[in-house]
C-alpha cells in the first residue's frame, strides 16, 4: 500500500549525515528480488513536496510514512544513495536512523524539479522516496532579445502570421508565461488594430495581421509585446517589434498536405526514394519559382535525408537503424524566389520497418560467493551459479521471423545445465558433482538463436574454475622412514628430510603443509624438524651409550579448516664413534719392593678396564710430588713417590723415586728436570737431555738411598743422616724405603709424547 505525505514550509533541527556508500550494495539484492517477483520484499511508495527557495534544515518529511500502518520499528534505513556525487545528499539531510528528511541548501525548481531515492529498512522492506520541488513566481517571462524587426509586404493578405520568439519563463504551472499583450505606439486613435497576438499551447507565438498594409502611408509599425504570469503580483517582461512594410512578394508556396507519412525499411540503401513534397506559389516570375530544403536547426540534423531542391523529392542519404531510432521527424520548407522569399514548411514523418539484423545479446550474473566464475568443488547439483539474460534489440527476436530466443549449453560433460525461469532468464546450474583434484576448469559455451529468418545468434564463452575445498590429507611417499647419524655430530647436523604432497588447490591453505614430531620426550629432546622444509636435524649431541637408537612419529598437517593430517614412522640409528678414552680401573696402586732391589724388577702391573665400565669423568686433581722438608716441589707431574720408615713416619721427596724409576726405566741415565728452574743432576758423565724431555714423567731422577757410590747432589735440608739421595740428594733416612705408593691420577689431557721415551707422554 503506497503512502503519501506532502511536506514543505516547515523547518526542524539538523538532519542525521549521509549514509555510506555500501547502503547501495546491499540495497540491489533487494531491488533484484523486488523486480523478478517470486515472493520478494514489499517496495512502498513515498511522494513528498517541498516549495522552492526555503532555507537549510526545512522539515520535508519522513521516510517511516512510506511504510504500512501498523508496521513495527523500522530500525533505520539503508539509502540507494552514495555519499559521492549523489545529488540527493546534496540538496537534501537524510537520517538513516529515524527516516526524516530535510532539505540541505535552498532548493531551486528551474535547477532541479525532482528527486527520487530508494530507501530499505533492516527487515527488507524498499519504501521508493519521490520528492517534488514546488514552484514558486520567482521568475518574471522573458524573451530570448528586447528588439526584433519583421519585414511585412504591403500585399501580405490580412491573417498573415508572423512568428515571435516565444517568452520562457523558468517557473512553471501558473507561475508560468499565461498570456500575452500587444501594444501598438503611434497608432491613430479610433482606427482598428492592424495587428494582433496569436499564441496557444502548443502553438508558438505569432503576430497577425489583420488589415492589408500600405507602405506609403507607413513604412514601419512600433508594437511592444508583453508577456505576464499568473503570479500575485503579476510578473511581465517586454518585446519590442518593429514592423518595415516591404512593396514586393505577397504570396508564400503552400503545401498539398500540412504533413506527409512514409515507412522504409531499416536495410534500405543510400539513396532510396521515400516520398515526393509539393508546394505551390501562385505568384508569377521568380517569386513564384518554390525550392525546398530540409530545417536542419528543427530536424535532422544528423543528415539521413536530403530533399531534391527543384522535385522535391525525399530520399535516403545514409543507412538507418531501427533500434536506434524507430521513427524520424522531418521539417521540409518550401521557399520561393522573391527577393524576399515566403516560407512554408511541412512535417514529414519517416517510419523505419525492422529487419533480423541483430545478434542476441548475452548477459551473465554471477551468484557464487566471489561474485565471479568459480564454483565450489563442494557445490551440490542444483546449486546456482549465474543468472543468464538474453535479448534481441529486433522486434519479436527478428521481425521477419518472429519468435524467442533459444539458449543453449555446450561443453561442461553434463557438470552443469540451464534451467529456464522465464521469458529471456535462465539459471546456469550445478548438475554433476565437480572434484578440482580431477578437473579444476571448464570451457562452456553459451549460444543464443532468435527466430528471424535466417536466424542470427551469438556465443558467449564461459571459462569456469572449481574452486578447491579441503578434501584431500596430506601423503607421505612412505611410511616407514630409517636414518643415520653419527654420535659425534653437533646439534643442527642435518638427518634426513621428509615430504608430504597434497592433492589441494596449489599455494592454498589447503595444500600447506606442516611437520611437526610426537613420540618419546627422550628422543624430541634429542631431533627437531623444520615445520615447512621436513627437514630432520639434531637437537643437541647424542651419545650411543646412553642411546643408540631413536624413534618418533612424523605428522603432516595442511592449513584447511578443518585441517587433515597424515603421520609416518622415524627411525633414527646413533652410530658409533670414538669418543671414550681408556680407565684405569683404580686410582691407587700399592707395592712393596725391597731397598736394595736390582733395576728392571717388575713392582706392579696396571691394565685399563673395558668401556662399557667407564665410571663418569671426574676432575683431574693437580699433579705434585712433596718433599717432607723444605716444601719445594717435585718435577714429575702426577706421581708421589711417599716413604714409610721402619718406625712408620711418613717423609716425602721428589728425588726419592729413583729406585722406582730404574726399576721401571732400566740402568740408564735419567735428568730431573725442575719444572720451576731447579738444579738438574746427572748420573755419570754425558751432556744435558734435550728441553722436551724437562717435563717429561719419567725424566726424574729417582735415589736408591745412602751408600750409593753414584750418589751426588748437595744435602737437603732437614735431612736426618748424613746419606745422601743419589741426583736429588734426598737423604732415604734409617731403614731405606718400607714402602713406595705411587698415585697416579687419571685423564692426562693435553699431553703428547716427548720424544725421547717411547712409553711416556709429556704435559
Amino acid at each position: 500500500m503506497a503512502g503519501r505525505l506532502r511536506g514543505g514550509r516547515c523547518r526542524g533541527g539538523r538532519g542525521g549525515g549521509p549514509p555510506t556508500g555500501r547502503a547501495l550494495a546491499l540495497l540491489v539484492p533487494l531491488w533484484l528480488c523486488a523486480a523478478g517477483g517470486g515472493g520478494a520484499a514489499p517496495v512502498y511508495n513515498l511522494s513528498l513536496a517541498v516549495d522552492e527557495g526555503l532555507p537549510a534544515e526545512t522539515l520535508v518529511g519522513d521516510i517511516r510514512a512510506g511504510l504500512p500502518e501498523g508496521a513495527g520499528p523500522p530500525g533505520g534505513f539503508l539509502l540507494s544513495e552514495g555519499s559521492g556525487e549523489s545529488a540527493v545528499l546534496a540538496d537534501f539531510h537524510v537520517q538513516p536512523e529515524t527516516g526524516i528528511i530535510r532539505t540541505a541548501r535552498r532548493l531551486d525548481r528551474e535547477r532541479r524539479a525532482r528527486y527520487s531515492f530508494a530507501a530499505a529498512t533492516l527487515r527488507g522492506e524498499v519504501v521508493q522516496v519521490e520528492i517534488a520541488v514546488t514552484d514558486v513566481n520567482d521568475h518574471p517571462p522573458r524573451f530570448p532579445r528586447d528588439r526584433l524587426q519583421l519585414n511585412v509586404s504591403e500585399l501580405s493578405p490580412p491573417g498573415t502570421a508572423f512568428r515571435l520568439p516565444a517568452a520562457r519563463d523558468p517557473d512553471a504551472g501558473r507561475f508560468g508565461t499565461q498570456g500575452y499583450a500587444l501594444l501598438e505606439e503611434g497608432g491613430a486613435a479610433g482606427e482598428p488594430p492592424l495587428f494582433q497576438l496569436r499564441y496557444g499551447r502548443p502553438e508558438p507565438l505569432e503576430l497577425v495581421l489583420l488589415r492589408r498594409l500600405d507602405r506609403e502611408r507607413a513604412e514601419v509599425h512600433r508594437l511592444v509585446v508583453e508577456a505576464w504570469d499568473g503570479g500575485s503580483p503579476r510578473r511581465s517582461g517586454r518585446l519590442r517589434v518593429w514592423v518595415r512594410v516591404l512593396d514586393e512578394n505577397d504570396n508564400a508556396p503552400a503545401f498539398s498536405r500540412g504533413e506527409y507519412r512514409a515507412r522504409l525499411r531499416e536495410d534500405a540503401p543510400p539513396g532510396t526514394a521515400v516520398c515526393r513534397l509539393r508546394a505551390t506559389d501562385p505568384d508569377l516570375g521568380a517569386n513564384g519559382e518554390v525550392r525546398y530544403a530540409i530545417n536542419r536547426r528543427q530536424s535532422d540534423p544528423d543528415g539521413y535525408f536530403a530533399v531534391e531542391e527543384r522535385s522535391g523529392v525525399l530520399r535516403l542519404r545514409r543507412p538507418l537503424d531501427r533500434e536506434a531510432r524507430a521513427l524520424h521527424r522531418l521539417v521540409v520548407e518550401a521557399r520561393d524566389g522573391g527577393a524576399q522569399p515566403e516560407v512554408s514548411s511541412a512535417l514529414v514523418s519517416v517510419a523505419v520497418l525492422d529487419v533480423n539484423d541483430n545478434r542476441p545479446a548475452i548477459r551473465l550474473l554471477y551468484l557464487t560467493e566471489s561474485g565471479g566464475p568459480r564454483v565450489s568443488e563442494g557445490a551440490r547439483p542444483g546449486d546456482y551459479v549465474a543468472r543468464v539474460s538474453v535479448s534481441d534489440a529486433d522486434e519479436g527476436g527478428g521481425a521477419e521471423g518472429g519468435g524467442g530466443i533459444a539458449l543453449a549449453l555446450l561443453g561442461g560433460d553434463g557438470a552443469f545445465a540451464l534451467r529456464p525461469a522465464g521469458a529471456g532468464v535462465f539459471f546456469l546450474c550445478v548438475a554433476g558433482p565437480l572434484d578440482r583434484e580431477s578437473r579444476d576448469l571448464y570451457e562452456l559455451r553459451l549460444v543464443a538463436t532468435d527466430g528471424g529468418a535466417p536466424p542470427l545468434s551469438a556465443e558467449e564463452p564461459l571459462l569456469l574454475r572449481v574452486a578447491d575445498i579441503n578434501d584431500e590429507a596430506p601423503a607421505f611417499a612412505q611410511p616407514h622412514y630409517r636414518a643415520a647419524v653419527s654420535e659425534a655430530a653437533s646439534p643442527g647436523t642435518a638427518v634426513l628430510r621428509l615430504s608430504a604432497s597434497d592433492a589441494d588447490e596449489p599455494g592454498s591453505p589447503n595444500a600447506e603443509v606442516r611437520y611437526a614430531l610426537e613420540g618419546d620426550p627422550a628422543a624430541l629432546a634429542l631431533l627437531r624438524i623444520d615445520a615447512r622444509s621436513g627437514a630432520v636435524s639434531t637437537r643437541a649431541r647424542l651419545d650411543r651409550e646412553r642411546q643408540a637408537a631413536l624413534e618418533l612419529r612424523v605428522v603432516a598437517r595442511d592449513g584447511g579448516r578443518p585441517p587433515r593430517a597424515a603421520a609416518c614412522r622415524l627411525s633414527v640409528r646413533v652410530e658409533d664413534a670414538n669418543d671414550n678414552e681408556p680407565r684405569f680401573e683404580r686410582q691407587v696402586y700399592r707395592g712393596r719392593l725391597p731397598e736394595h732391589a736390582a733395576p728392571g724388577r717388575c713392582l706392579l702391573q696396571v691394565s685399563p678396564p673395558p668401556a662399557a665400565r667407564r665410571p663418569p669423568p671426574r676432575p683431574h686433581p693437580p699433579a705434585r710430588a712433596r718433599r717432607a722438608q723444605g716444601g719445594r716441589r717435585g718435577a714429575a707431574p702426577g706421581l708421589r713417590a711417599v716413604r714409610r720408615g721402619a718406625a712408620g713416619e711418613r717423609r716425602s721427596a721428589a728425588g726419592s723415586a729413583g729406585g722406582l724409576a730404574d726399576a721401571f726405566l732400566g740402568p740408564e741415565n735419567v735428568r730431573r728436570g725442575n719444572g720451576r728452574g731447579g738444579s738438574a743432576h746427572r748420573r755419570g758423565p754425558g751432556a744435558a737431555l734435550p728441553n722436551a724431555q724437562r717435563n717429561c714423567l719419567w725424566g726424574v731422577p729417582l735415589g736408591m738411598g745412602s751408600g750409593t757410590p753414584e750418589g751426588r747432589g748437595e744435602p737437603l735440608r732437614g735431612s736426618r743422616g748424613p746419606h745422601r739421595a743419589r741426583g736429588a740428594g734426598v737423604p732415604s733416612g734409617p731403614g731405606g724405603f718400607d714402602v713406595l705408593i705411587v698415585q697416579i691420577f687419571e685423564q692426562f689431557k693435553g699431553v703428547r709424547h716427548c720424544g725421547y721415551h717411547p712409553w711416556c707422554t709429556e704435559f
